[in-house]
């Protein structure tokens, strides 16, 4: 027969085990987490740079150069490899999902650009070949993706409550500059005298670049599973619609100052429902978190 006092006190011993495992593991979250932002900003460098790079106006329509090939290549797997560092804090199915479309996307991406014969897509082709199609996917749709990962990752950081203030500060700051860059880009201000040497996009792409930064960090401290189911998805739908918005001005803003953006009369929307969206997205994302805090004080 067995013990009963032993089998207590065995049973006792395992509670605490899994006590001081759970502890652990809630004073580990922090630091995992901020891994999971710094590695969400060298994706979105990456990016960037990967972007930019494409949009290369001698290059675009033609095979890339070797070394434009090769920066382009390092640039893949970067944000490949950040992509993948993200989505290690997904549950196992979504993981493996992520973790195969970063490899396929930016890998395809990086092997094309180093071996530098594919043929870029010219206006009158209706067709793309599948190595453009990855290209173009990692571009404009995996932006989409990689940041509902991050909403996803950040809603289950259990991170002590930090001052919400500064990020919320700093991203309200980047967007009034966004905006206030802007407004002369509208044709209604056409008539304003402008000096031959600015170019709007330089502060534009800046700002909009610490405005996703700012916003990520915004959102590590937010605890949004601490708030209530109602501003919990408020700040998780402003979060998404800030990064994504905040990524996609950026890239514009950059392709315009390094080349030309080959989408046609895409840009002006594209470009004003960015503005738009990082204005709304970063003001509805300011005001959840305040409120939320507030209340959980």
């Amino acid at each position: 027969m067995h013990d009963p006092t032993a089998l207590n006190e065995s049973t006792a011993l395992n509670e605490a085990v899994a006590k001081n495992e759970a502890v652990a593991k809630s004073e580990a979250s922090p630091i995992r987490f901020t891994i999971v932002a710094l590695a969400f900003v060298v994706h979105f460098v990456a990016w960037v740079g990967f972007c930019a790079l494409m949009f290369a106006k001698a290059e675009y329509y033609s095979a890339q150069s070797l070394p434009a090939g090769i920066a382009m290549s390092a640039l893949a797997c970067l944000a490949g490899a950040a992509a993948i560092v993200i989505a290690r804090e997904l549950s196992p199915i979504p993981r493996s999902i992520i973790t195969v479309l970063s490899i396929a996307i930016f890998g395809i991406s990086a092997i094309a650009e180093v071996v530098g014969s594919i043929e870029r897509p010219r206006p009158e082709m209706l067709a793309l070949t599948f190595t453009e199609s990855a290209l173009l996917i990692g571009a404009f749709v995996f932006p989409f993706v990689i940041v509902g990962v991050l909403i996803a990752v950040v809603g289950k950081a259990a991170a002590a409550d930090r001052a919400t203030t500064g990020p919320g500060i700093v991203l309200l700051a980047c967007v009034v500059i966004v905006f206030c860059c802007h407004v002369p880009m509208f044709q209604a201000f056409e008539q304003i005298a402008l000096p031959s040497w600015y170019r709007s996009e330089w502060p534009i792409a800046l700002s909009s670049a610490v405005a996703t930064v700012a916003a990520v960090f915004l959102l590590l401290r937010a605890q949004v599973n601490a708030s209530s189911p109602g501003w919990s998805l408020a700040i998780r739908a402003s979060g998404f619609i800030t990064l994504v918005c905040g990524m996609y001005l950026c890239n514009l803003a950059t392709g315009q100052l390094v080349a030309f953006l080959p989408l046609g009369d895409l840009i002006p929307a594209l470009w004003q429902g960015a503005v738009l969206g990082l204005f709304i997205g970063a003001s509805a994302l300011f005001v959840s978190v305040a409120v939320a805090k507030s209340r959980r004080s």
